[in-house]
């Protein structure tokens, strides 16, 4: 068997592998609003909830701006939190919502919607890119907004929401409807390589954490970095080397030619489950227990693995492809 076919997006790096540097992992958040658009905090107060909270990076995604962060992560005496510019590219076609996240732009991000979901997705991705940043679909089945083959066919974009964890953003199949993960797996059967990203959507800071509010602390990504800048943070991403999480907390990530394996952090006598994801959402192994492995066979297409608590919680790793 081949390695893992990682070559159209140059996704890792020695297979998530560095061997010649030290790496650790640190916690963000890659979609957050603050008081300049439809937040209801100022930007100082939301950079200093994140930084009090155990985050290591925080991307501010004001609607159609880029909101000042050069000042934003030098509150305090601390060198472990950053605060990374972001934009939400906020079009619509036909009603739906067409928003993508462009993560440390070199410029405000220009795009129109254009004739078609797909068209005017992908003028929000290349406004993205021409800016300089990397692009994330975000919110699909918000207003059950975009589907499948409106991803499908989008041309330089490999992340997007698999949850986005606002109340109304629909992460859940029920009702005959895709859910976030039946959707990824839905894209990575049909070939395309893409990243399942966690997102809070920030925005309420203010008066009592309820479940219809878009308050923090719900949901992130933990990314593997050799240090802390916005620009290793966007590189790991776009490796795909990193995990989303509800709140399960992993140890460690490695893929080999041969083999994905993860171990959990333990927390009190919560149980665990891992599963190893493969072609059409086909469960390929379920393991229990704080260490799960899963060997290749080669004809798998993809494998991704998911691991869910007791508690219900649950980690996503992301996607490799498999060639014989």
């Amino acid at each position: 068997m081949k390695k893992i076919l990682i070559s159209t997006l140059l996704l890792m790096t020695a297979l998530w592998g560095w061997s010649a540097q030290q790496t650790r992992w640190v916690k963000g958040n890659t979609h957050t609003h603050t008081n300049r658009s439809d937040g209801d905090e100022y930007p100082q107060r939301v950079a200093r909830w994140y930084q009090d909270h155990g985050y290591h990076f925080l991307v501010i995604t004001d609607h159609d701006m880029i909101t000042p962060t050069l000042a934003l992560d030098a509150d305090g005496n601390r060198d472990d939190f950053i605060v990374i510019p972001g934009d939400e590219i906020s079009l619509t076609f036909e009603k739906r919502q067409a928003h993508v996240c462009a993560l440390n732009p070199k410029r405000l991000p220009v795009a129109q919607a254009g004739a078609s979901m797909s068209e005017t997705l992908q003028n929000a991705v290349d406004g993205a890119q021409q800016a300089g940043a990397l692009p994330v679909i975000n919110h699909p089945n918000r207003k059950w907004s975009i589907n499948a083959e409106d991803i499908r066919a989008l041309r330089g974009v490999h992340h997007f929401e698999v949850f986005n964890l606002q109340r109304e953003s629909n992460n859940f199949s029920a009702g005959g409807r895709m859910g976030g993960e039946e959707l990824w797996d839905t894209l990575l059967s049909d070939g395309m390589a893409i990243f399942g990203v966690i997102s809070e959507d920030t925005h309420d800071f203010l008066g009592e954490f309820l479940p219809g509010r878009d308050h923090p602390g719900k949901g992130w990504l933990v990314v593997r970095v050799i240090e802390l800048t916005p620009q290793a943070v966007c590189a790991a991403l776009e490796k795909g080397d990193f995990y989303a999480s509800t709140g399960v907390e992993l140890a460690d990530v490695q893929i080999t030619d041969k083999e994905y394996r993860l171990v959990i952090k333990p927390y009190y006598d919560t149980a665990y489950t891992t599963q190893f994801i493969g072609k059409n959402g086909a469960i390929l192994k379920q393991d229990f227990g704080l260490e799960a492995a899963y060997a290749f066979k080669g004809d798998e297409l993809y494998v991704r693995a998911k691991v869910f608590s007791s508690g219900g919680e649950l980690a996503l790793c992301q996607p490799v492809f498999i060639k014989k």
